[in-house]
């Protein structure tokens, strides 16, 4: 499970560069509209991800909130596989 949840970060990171990449630098980067859309798409999912799952997993895990909701909008529910399996 270790391994799912690396490479599902990995993937999530590499979304994350290239959205921002299609919105600091639309030229240097392939199919630049998709990324726009990928970008404001995590963004959205990530957030509401961090409303429903950061109170839990400082309950589970501890931690501070900050630290979980930071995880959650860059990772997203990868990081509460990490914590809940890892």
């Amino acid at each position: 499970m270790k391994l799912v949840v690396a490479f599902g970060k990995v993937l999530a990171l590499a979304g994350w560069l290239w959205g921002l990449g299609s919105l600091v630098a639309p030229a240097s980067v392939p199919a630049p509209e998709a990324g726009r859309m990928l970008f404001f798409g995590l963004l959205a999912v990530h957030v509401a991800e961090a409303f429903i799952f950061a109170k839990n997993l400082v309950a589970e895990a501890g931690g501070t909130v900050a630290h979980h909701v930071s995880q959650l909008l860059v990772f997203g529910y990868f990081h509460v596989l990490g914590v809940r399996y890892g």
